[in-house]
């Protein structure tokens, strides 16, 4: 990866960090798909879960550790980046909703890649 393209994408972490926020609290993975629970098999949280958080369908949002503590990091040697948080609880979550729980659907990557220096290039970029 060109070390440009590698500063780049450094300069909007946050922007894109948020972009990934965003799909989380939309109940969304990186292919804009819904948060499956990998033991329950479902979308949708249990009735008593629910119940008390007042929501249907997770956001991973819990206490606002997880997501506080994202962050990207770029990997200049196989040409990639990769979203992760610090939050202890983390691999749990990727436990439970799996590895694409990281990473900004396509759509989204592309309108926040509009006008950067690495435009043309975003395409040879992979998310792990």
């Amino acid at each position: 990866m060109n070390v440009h393209i590698a500063m780049s994408i450094e300069s909007v972490e946050r922007e894109l960090v948020d972009l990934n926020k965003r799909q989380m609290l939309g109940s969304a993975d990186s292919e804009n798909k819904p948060l499956i629970h990998a033991k329950t098999g479902s979308e949708y949280l249990s009735k008593a879960y629910a119940k008390r958080t007042r929501k249907s369908k997770p956001n991973l949002f819990v206490d606002g550790t997880f997501q506080g503590e994202m962050f990207i990091e770029v990997n200049e040697n196989n040409n990639t980046f990769f979203i992760d948080s610090f939050w202890s609880k983390t691999k749990h979550l990727v436990t439970n909703y799996g590895k694409k729980l990281f990473g900004i659907f396509n759509k989204s990557r592309a309108k926040q890649l509009t006008g950067l220096a690495f435009k043309r290039k975003y395409e040879s970029l992979v998310l792990r």
